[in-house]
């Protein structure tokens, strides 16, 4: 009982807030009078009664009677055509507002009723989960159904207004149908799951817009003018009866806001119209603003009138807003594929100046975004074991361009570079590779035309040769006698320094300290002058002077040397032979077929051969090979001399036949050079030994100091089938494989490795490198039973593949030792002054300020290696029972 009692509480309490309206069915049209009991009044009707009650409530409820009738829905949902009674019925309850009111809630609970009951089942499909593919069927099904029960419910209607025209009651009757038409609106809206309705609307209008786009597409067109002409239609959509049968209004416009959002989230900005240009290189953002502004705005604007059924407007705020949403989007695209770009520059400059166009809208929240993207795209893609160093730089000089397109200032490239130039320090071979690409050459075609592309990298090259020689260390962002001088930018970070004349060579110089760079520099620049470089040193010049524009110019003193002593050597070589230096003199075929048919004056002709004739034989030529005609040379149609034979044309005699060349060095300022000395050639040493006679006759006091390992032969060996020719190889090579042809070499037994260590006299990792180089071009080859190495006279010969031998790294072929040698060569001294130091001054750590490392470099200026090789040499000395590690420390025994 107690729980019947609560229960009934709780509905009273309910209908108290939310009453329950009740409604009665239609009251017959006439009671019958039978006359068996005697009523106190008059019988509500009957038979043989006045039409014409008396009293407005009888009048208002006999009207209500008849138009309830009339206006009830059958089970069938059939209704009969509205007669003279049912309009006069109708107008009497129209005079009533508070009876058309009871009369429009009446014909609503019938609507109701007959809806749930016939239509809404219909409608079961929204109960459930829509696909977006089955978006558009639904919502053409729904109002297929909604339309069928519209017309049903309206029908009694219509007939009533026909019966009302002509009285004045139209404007009551207009307010009562549209009480009933929002009274519908709002029962379907309730009886389908808004949020499916609203999404479901979305799915389809999305599809009808980006099908409409596709349809009315004109890329042909749009490329060839700076706005994009493709349209955005309705046509075919069912925007009107969407509103008629109440799906319209707030839900709609919702769902077309939503459709339009990922409208240009996707399918708009995805257009072949507003691809990236790659052939013009500009934005595309300003094509995407004129379209968004004549086509996409006035299309939706006119969508919204339809579906809420009244005028709308876009406002300026409106369309501006649009458009951003629009350009967020296509730069949210370009900034997905970000690196992609950096690797592709300049080629990929329209796509940046999209990402740039939206960073004066969106300032340092924008900014933040480019970096983050670009931050996680290089660890995922770039910063790897895989990548070499030549691509990371290349792709750091790309990034280098492409941030200052996109922020002049240098605060975006700052923090997005940050990654790249930590992994670049990390890396040994950097300053290697950046010291081999400032002197590497590039042809005409940009491309790398030297030395292997894992060693230069040719974008680092290319900005040497078009980098500025001005003097970049003054013009920082402090010049009180800038006019346009600007404070530093707000998301600028502490140790931000901007510099207006800053280019890639400066941020490159940056990755390392200055002296690091020179020393790299100052070898790579040393060894190109010794393998022979352009007698004017013009490209060498001009590096050394960018350095002094950037670096402190005391610290380029060696290199300065070093092309001085080049210069010496030339004027020398001159002097000792000015036939080797004496340009040939061009004959009288060169210089006719130099002249063109339509003539050429004597001066441009002389310019093309002053190099190579003086100018009386130079005039002395023309009146064989020309006719004057006026100002102009005409080429002679006669008959020329023939040319002289090669045996009567002046040869340059090298000594002995060997073409020898001198360098004089600094040794002071040179890096430290291959002392290897070895038995060389006998030709060889013939030459050598008369060119000292012959430097000291021109050289005064001064005498030559051969270097063997510096020396480069040419070697052509004739084989029983074939020649093998090798040029600019160096001399140890060539003395290797010049024994197999001497006397001492025996066909049957040939020779070992210590064999050819003892007559040669050679260093054995010369020797091996020798022999490796020999086996691999298959000259020599290996006994598999007595490890002798025999001359390989026929291809066809079945032998054994050579065992692999260690051979000398890639850097020790050269004419300079490598680090690790001089490191070597030094390590004793290094050792002594280790273990004095440790025993003096008792145990230190490897690092820190007062470590072993660190007084290294303070005391012995020759110490230029690191915490690698400190450990590296204690490792050794704790083998030889020199010191002893105790947990980070060392200590002298």
């Amino acid at each position: 009982m107690a729980t019947l009692a609560t229960t009934a509480r709780r509905h009273d309490v309910f209908a108290s807030i939310f009453p329950t309206e009740h409604f009665t069915t239609p009251t017959p049209e006439a009671t019958p009078d039978i006359g068996s009991l005697a009523s106190p009044g008059r019988p509500f009707g009957g038979f043989n009664l006045p039409q014409s009650l008396p009293g407005d409530a009888t009048q208002a409820d006999r009207a209500w009677s008849t138009i309830t009738r009339y206006l009830a829905l059958n089970a069938d949902g059939q209704t009969r055509r509205a007669g003279r009674q049912d309009s006069q019925a109708l107008g009497v309850l129209l005079n009533q507002p508070a009876r058309t009111t009871l009369l429009a809630q009446w014909y609503l609970n019938e609507i109701s009723t007959h809806c749930r009951a016939y239509v809404l089942p219909e409608l079961a499909s929204w109960q459930s989960p829509v696909p977006f593919s089955a978006a558009r069927s639904l919502i053409d099904d729904t109002i297929q159904v909604l339309q069928r029960a519209l017309e049903l419910y309206v029908a009694p209607i219509s007939s009533l207004r026909t019966q009302l025209q002509g009285r004045d009651l139209e404007s009551a009757f207009d307010a009562w149908s549209s009480q009933i038409r929002a009274g519908w609106h709002t029962l379907i809206l309730h009886s389908i799951p808004r949020q499916r309705l609203e999404k479901t609307l979305a799915s389809a209008l999305y599809q009808h817009m980006r099908d409409s786009l596709v349809r009315n597409s004109k890329p042909d067109r749009c490329s060839g003018t700076s706005r994009c002409l493709c349209r955005l239609s309705f046509a075919g959509f069912p925007l009107e009866d969407l509103h008629r049968l109440g799906l319209g209004g707030n839900v709609a416009e919702r769902a077309l806001a939503v459709a339009s959002n990922r409208l240009l989230d996707g399918p708009a900005i995805q257009r072949r119209c507003l691809q990236v240009d790659w052939a013009a290189k500009e934005s595309v953002v300003p094509k995407l603003r004129h379209w968004v502004k004549d086509h996409f705005a006035p299309s939706v604007q006119d969508a919204i009138s339809v579906l809420t059924g009244s005028a709308y407007v876009f406002s300026e705020g409106d369309i501006s807003r649009i458009t951003s949403t629009a350009v967020a989007s296509i730069v949210r695209k370009r900034t997905a594929a970000l690196f992609d770009y950096v690797k592709l520059w300049p080629h990929s400059t329209g796509a940046l100046l999209d990402i740039k166009s939206h960073l004066t809208d969106r300032g340092a929240a924008q900014k933040a975004t480019i970096c983050a993207a670009m931050t996680t795209q290089i660890q995922e893609r770039l910063l790897h074991a895989g990548a070499s160093t030549v691509e990371v730089l290349s792709i750091y000089v790309n990034m280098i361009h492409a941030f200052r397109l996109l922020d002049a200032r240098g605060v975006l490239l700052e923090k997005a570079a940050a990654p790249i130039r930590i992994y670049l320090r990390g890396r040994d071979d950097t300053v290697s590779i950046i010291a081999a690409s400032f002197l590497a050459e590039v042809d005409d075609g940009g491309q790398n035309a030297e030395i292997i592309s894992d060693k230069v990298c040719s974008d680092i090259t290319r900005e040497v040769l078009t980098s500025s020689l001005e003097d970049v260390k003054d013009h920082k962002g402090t010049d009180w006698d800038d006019m346009n001088w600007a404070p530093e930018p707000i998301d600028a970070g502490p140790n931000h320094k901007f510099t207006k004349s800053e280019d890639v060579l400066s941020y490159i110089l940056g990755l390392f300290d200055q002296e690091d760079f020179i020393k790299e520099v100052t070898t790579v620049l040393a060894q190109h002058l010794l393998q022979g470089a352009d007698p004017e040193f013009a490209r060498e010049t001009r590096l050394v002077e960018l350095f002094k524009s950037r670096f402190d110019p005391s610290k380029l003193q060696a290199a300065e040397v070093m092309l001085k002593d080049m210069r010496d050597s030339i004027m020398l070589e001159k002097r000792i032979f000015p036939e080797k230096y004496r340009a040939a003199v061009s004959s009288p075929r060169e210089l006719q077929a130099a002249i063109p048919l339509d003539g050429i004056t004597i001066n441009a002709l002389y310019g093309m051969f002053a190099a190579q004739m003086s100018q009386p034989e130079f005039l002395a030529t023309v009146k064989l090979v020309a006719n004057h005609r006026g100002d102009l040379l005409y080429p002679k149609r006669g008959r020329l001399p023939s040319a002289p034979s090669p045996a009567k044309l002046a040869k340059v005699r090298p000594v002995n036949g060997i073409d020898t060349s001198i360098r004089i060095l600094s040794s002071f300022f040179w890096p430290q050079l291959r002392s290897n000395t070895f038995v060389m050639p006998g030709k060889i040493e013939t030459a050598t030994m008369k060119m000292s006679e012959l430097f000291a006759r021109h050289s005064g006091q001064r005498t030559l100091d051969w270097h063997d390992a510096l020396a480069k032969i040419s070697v052509r060996l004739e084989l029983e089938d074939r020649t093998v020719e090798e040029e600019d190889i160096p001399a140890w090579r060539g003395s290797v494989v010049d024994l197999f042809g001497g006397s001492t070499y025996d066909a049957d037994i040939g020779f070992t490795i210590p064999d050819l260590e003892l007559q040669l006299n050679m260093d054995p990792e010369l020797v091996l490198d020798a022999v490796q180089y020999w086996l691999s071009r298959r000259v020599i080859y290996q006994q598999s039973s007595s490890g002798h190495y025999l001359v390989l006279e026929r291809l066809d010969l079945d032998i054994v593949p050579p065992a692999p031998i260690a051979v000398l790294e890639p850097d020790a072929a050269s004419g300079l030792k490598s680090q690790d040698a001089m490191f070597k060569e030094n390590a004793p001294m290094f050792e002594t002054f280790i273990a004095n130091m440790l025993q003096n001054g008792g145990a230190k750590e490897v690092d820190g300020f007062m470590g072993i490392t660190n007084m290294l470099k303070m005391v012995l200026p020759t110490f230029t290696y690191g915490e690698e090789e400190v450990e590296w040499l204690l490792g050794e000395m704790e083998g030889k029972g020199m010191v002893a590690r105790d947990g980070g420390m060392w200590a002298a025994k």
